[in-house]
Order: C-alpha cells, then structure tokens, then sequence
C-alpha cells in the first residue's frame, strides 16, 4: 500500500510506518484553521510537509517517520489539553498549530495508526488515496 509522501517515507532508513501501526476505527480530534484562513491548506498536512517547517526534537530516523503521520487525539478533551500545553510557554506556536479544532472519523481505508498514547494522541500515516479533510468538521475554537 502507497503512502501519501511516499517519496519521503522511502528515503528514511527505518521502518516507516512502524510494523505495530494499525488500520483504526474511530472518531478522532485534529488541529485546524478555519476554511477562509490562509494557513487552512496545512490543515491535513503533517509536521514536516507544512510550510514554514516545524523542528523535530529530537531528529531522529523514527521522529522524521513520525514527522510524515498526522496528529491525531482521541477525545476533544486530549486535544485541547495537549494544545495548551505546547503554547503555553510558546505562543507564536499557535500559528502552525491551529486555532480550532475539527472532528471526523476515520476508517480502516484511510492508513495506519499509532497506538493511543497516555494523552490520547496518535499518529496517522495516511494512504495515498485518504482525503481526511473532506472527513471532518470544526468543532470548537482554541483561542
């Protein structure tokens, strides 16, 4: 199965995505901009594809995997508490983050996912043919 950013999972030396990624089921929470923002086009984008570029910490073969999946959370609830926690010491993240978030679910055809860490985050690497954007919907606001 193809990848979106094939072209880039292909030039890392690791397994990527991991081999305990799995295709889920569920209703999942994402950082977004509004429709009518400029920086909405990096809404389905993950870290690495977005312009400008977010820095990995640390840069490693499996944080670069990573840097390809998107971000997704389990519950709005996990997502606006991970959000807080990243801007809080640094606002000017706000402005590749998001400021809303959208809802959508996911199915088993649009890639593989991470397990459910202890914040309700996952990530997402996604086939070439998914289109998560038409899948979801804002929910709430951020700010």
């Amino acid at each position: 199965m193809c990848f979106k950013h094939q072209e880039y999972i292909d030039k890392l030396s690791t397994q990527c995505p991991p081999q305990d990624y799995e295709p889920k089921e569920m209703l999942a929470f994402r950082f977004v901009f509004e429709p009518n923002d400029e920086r909405s086009i990096n809404n389905f984008k993950p870290v690495l594809i977005i312009t400008p570029q977010r820095n990995l910490k640390p840069e490693t073969e499996a944080t670069r995997c990573q840097g390809y999946a998107l971000s997704l959370f389990d519950t709005r609830e996990n997502a606006e508490k991970r959000y807080l926690k990243l801007t809080k010491k640094r606002k000017k993240l706000r402005d590749s983050l998001g400021t809303h978030i959208a809802a959508g679910s996911i199915d088993k055809t649009d890639g593989v996912a991470s397990k459910i860490d202890d914040n309700g985050h996952l990530s997402l690497h996604e086939f070439a043919s998914a289109d998560l954007a038409a899948k979801f919907v804002i929910t709430s606001c951020l700010l």
